[in-house]
């Protein structure tokens, strides 16, 4: 009898040690991978980042994480430089029939104070910030810079995700997608307007500084797939755009962009996200008017 309580109480006290062990060393509590240093978005290789149109300069930044099951327990400085090929490389790559290939932003036109920054211990990411000079930049321009991780202080980069291509998507407070709606009339010898026609599209109004925007007149296609080469879709966007810019007493100029023959550019106000507005334009020698609105 005694040597089976002996036998129970030995088996009792193992199982309460296996307890204990599994309770004080919960795997949860552990790394359960291995920590690497990356840059967020560098996994598409390209990310785009909005910045607007602006007399002054204006704040951008990349961000910069730690990966793994745990937040880090100690300070990670990382340093990086640029890494120019990777333009060539991706506009080699992928952007050989695009209308448009990504270029190196000038350097006078940025400002970057350090390309070093610290992941703080128990954070998960931080931030590399620099200015970027948009005044006068070509709305038509897919303008970039690299970045890549040169060393960490501690762990290892990820090296599928250590070099970014940050592509700037220049935008103004009016630029955004929109609903056309409108009627076009056609404007006898006399000026009357006569045979009304009904249209709605889609419309991008594209940002070509503080104060402008760009579009299509009418329903003409916008999108460079509707065009047979580059050279077309060019040519459309300096035939058939037209542009909105802000005035001083914040009613907007109608002009055209290229060759539209506006022959009349009418009134255009902007209120609670609604353009209304109207103009006259020359199709040969046919006059047109065009009156309607622009709605986000």
């Amino acid at each position: 009898m005694k040597i089976r309580i002996k036998t129970i109480s030995v088996l009792l006290l193992s199982v309460f040690f296996i307890v204990t062990s599994c309770e004080n060393n919960n795997p949860i509590d552990e790394e359960q991978y291995f920590k690497q240093v990356y840059i967020v978005g560098a996994a598409q290789v390209v990310s785009s980042f909005e910045i607007p149109y602006a007399d002054e300069a204006q704040e951008a930044y990349i961000s910069i994480a730690t990966g793994g099951s745990l937040n880090i327990d100690q300070d990670v400085t990382v340093t990086l430089g640029h890494n120019s090929a990777m333009i060539d490389w991706y506009n080699n790559k992928y952007m050989i029939d695009a209308p448009v290939q990504y270029q190196e932003l000038g350097t006078d036109r940025y400002n970057i104070p350090s390309m070093t920054t610290t992941v703080k211990a128990g954070d998960v990411y931080s931030r590399l910030p620099f200015e970027v000079y948009t005044d006068g930049l070509d709305c038509d321009s897919l303008y970039a810079l690299t970045f890549e991780i040169q060393s960490v202080s501690a762990y290892q980069k990820n090296a599928k995700d250590s070099v970014l291509i940050l592509n700037f998507s220049l935008i103004n407070d009016y630029s955004d997608n929109y609903q056309l709606s409108i009627i076009r009339y056609v404007v006898s010898a006399t000026l009357e307007l006569t045979l009304p026609t009904t249209a709605s599209a889609t419309r991008v109004l594209k940002a070509v500084d503080k104060n402008t925007v760009r579009f299509f007149n009418e329903t003409k296609a916008e999108l460079r797939s509707s065009y047979s080469s580059n050279e077309a879709y060019f040519n459309a966007i300096k035939s058939y755009c037209v542009t909105f810019t802000k005035d001083e007493d914040n009613s907007f100029i109608v002009k055209a962009w290229g060759e539209l023959n506006i022959v009349d550019p009418g009134e255009c106000t902007y209120d609670n996200g609604v353009f209304s507005f109207w103009y006259d334009y020359m199709e040969g020698t046919q006059r047109y008017r065009i009156q309607g609105t622009l709605g986000r």
